[in-house]
């Protein structure tokens, strides 16, 4: 008899109440992004700068740069406006949950799975480009210490 079968899931977190909360490492990430696209937000309060989001963090100038890249190259090749939310938002579009999910599969090492996400989400020709600078920055904050988990999120949808 295996009696720790009935208690294994997968892809789930132990409380599952908290699947919709960034932790820690993917707020960080998701401040950058959203300051990134967003440099002015009125119901903010306060004057906060991406690369100070990163620095702050532990990424150096190299980690940075990557996730400078990264951003330029996602907006110049998505065929449509990015889903993302305001900085002062709760909730987590679906645009900004495949890019926690795709950095998060590529800390782990799983590649195949970040390019099928990539190919779902992206134009076929812009995915090894993606892929590379994704890379590059996943890697970054791993040596900045920020691992991200590769798990389920809840995301809104814009209408």
């Amino acid at each position: 008899m295996n009696y720790t079968a009935p208690f294994a899931r997968n892809d789930t977190l132990i409380d599952d109440t908290f699947v919709q909360h960034p932790d820690s490492a993917e707020q960080t990430i998701l401040r950058a992004v959203r300051t990134w696209l967003r440099p002015h937000c009125d119901a903010y309060g306060k004057a906060e700068n991406w690369r100070g989001v990163l620095a702050d963090a532990g990424l150096g100038a190299e980690g940075i740069g990557y996730f400078d890249l990264l951003m330029h190259t996602l907006c110049h090749t998505a065929c449509r406006p990015l889903d993302t939310r305001c900085r002062c938002a709760a909730e987590l579009a679906k645009d900004e949950g495949s890019l926690l999910q795709v950095i998060a599969l590529l800390q782990c090492t799983r590649s195949e799975a970040a390019v099928q996400l990539l190919n779902d989400w992206l134009p076929m020709q812009s995915v090894s480009g993606m892929l590379k600078t994704s890379r590059w920055f996943a890697i970054s904050l791993l040596d900045a210490g920020l691992q991200l988990s590769d798990r389920s999120r809840r995301v809104t949808y814009m209408h």
